[in-house]
This record gives structure tokens, sequence and C-alpha cells, in this order.
């Protein structure tokens, strides 16, 4: 994994992420503002692709998730404001294009007042009282911005990871559960896919863990 990948602070309330994906800035558009492209390297999630259109995030009823967008200029600029978590909130991408293709800069920012709304009950020591970051809230989004480059890669989200002892160990234990008629192929497809990726999220919660420890300004 490239440092260059990992969140940067700009300060304690606001994060960045920058990413250069091999492909036009109108695919990478598209991507970002279909409300079924973002689904699958996001999380279920629906909006109106305009100025003023709502969002709401469609993983929990009821959904605490939900705002308008505030800015949405094709193909450059799309952000995601309040209520949650706070009108003064939001999550911004900002496109341009580049020699290799496009760069994506991601910002998300909750404001001082907003920390108790963006935190967990069980939150680890790393997140200070004073922000509202934890090493998980961190590591997802840089797993979804890895799904976005499957997505624009055209090949199924997860399914580039690198191969490791525990995904041989997982990858045999569907199969034995698929020879004994527990799973079916698809199943233990699934299954060996969902504890890789299980692997991946924590090998990259204690990676930003660490990186907060270490920049955290």
């Amino acid at each position: 994994m490239s440092n260059a990948d990992l969140a940067r602070f700009i300060d304690r309330y606001t994060v960045e992420y920058v990413r250069t994906y091999p492909h036009p800035i109108e695919r990478v558009w598209r991507a970002i503002t279909d409300p079924a492209e973002m689904s699958v390297w996001f999380g279920p999630i629906a909006f109106e692709p305009r100025l003023g259109g709502a969002y709401r995030g469609l993983w929990e009823e009821p959904s605490m998730f939900q705002g308008v967008i505030t800015a949405f200029e094709p193909p450059r600029l799309l952000r995601f404001g309040g209520p949650h978590p706070g009108a003064d909130a939001h999550w911004q991408f900002e496109l341009e294009p580049a020699d290799s293709g496009t760069r994506m800069v991601f910002v998300q920012r909750i404001p001082p007042g907003h920390e108790v709304l963006a935190r967990w009950p069980l939150d680890p020591p790393e997140s200070a009282p004073d922000t509202p970051w934890r090493p998980g809230t961190l590591s997802g989004w840089h797993s979804a911005f890895d799904g976005l480059a499957d997505v624009l890669d055209g090949v199924e989200v997860g399914s580039r990871l690198p191969e490791t002892d525990f995904n041989t160990l997982a990858t045999g234990w569907t199969k034995k559960m698929e020879a004994g008629g527990v799973y079916t192929p698809r199943q233990a497809a699934r299954a060996a896919g969902s504890l890789r990726q299980h692997e991946r999220d924590e090998a990259l919660t204690r990676t930003y863990r660490e990186h907060m420890r270490a920049t955290m300004p």
C-alpha cells in the first residue's frame, strides 16, 4: 500500500484523500454521480444527482445519513452537505484531468460541535474526544476508493486483493464446505471473498491507527 493513498489530515476536523484513476474524467464523474454505481463501491445509497438533490444512506433504517447536494458542477465538483452530521458538514469530490487519467480529491469535514454525532460508543483511544475520526471510518473510505478503482476497471469489487496465507486457508475451507454440500459454488466464493475482505479491513484499520498517531494535528 502506498502512503500516498492514505488520508491526510488538513486539520483536526478535515480529512483528504487523493487518488488518480486511469480513466477519463467523464467516466469517473459517472461513477460518483450514478446512485447505482456508487451503491456498488461505496454502499447502498439513493440520491438525486443535481444541485439541491436529496440523498439518503440505505444501509440502515431509519437512516441518519442524509442531506442534500450543495454543489453539482459536472464533471468536476460534487458536494454532499448536511443535515448529517450537521448543516455545516460535508463530503466533497473534486475531479480534474491528469496525464494518466483523472485526479480525484475527496474531502470530508465535520466541524467542531458535531463530534458526538460522528462517533461510536466503543471508539478506540486513537479517536481523540475533540475530533470525529476513527481508524474504522478512515479505513472505510480507503476501501471505498479501492472499490471505485475496481468499478472503473470493470472488475468485481475486492476481486484484486493480494493473496495472503489467510486467504489460502479461507479459500480451502470454503471449498471443503462446498464439497460437503454446505455451500453452493456461488456461496463458497462469496464466503471466501467476505473473509478476505474482513482481513483487509482489519489490516487497514491497524494501518490507520498508526497513521492517526503519527499525523493527527
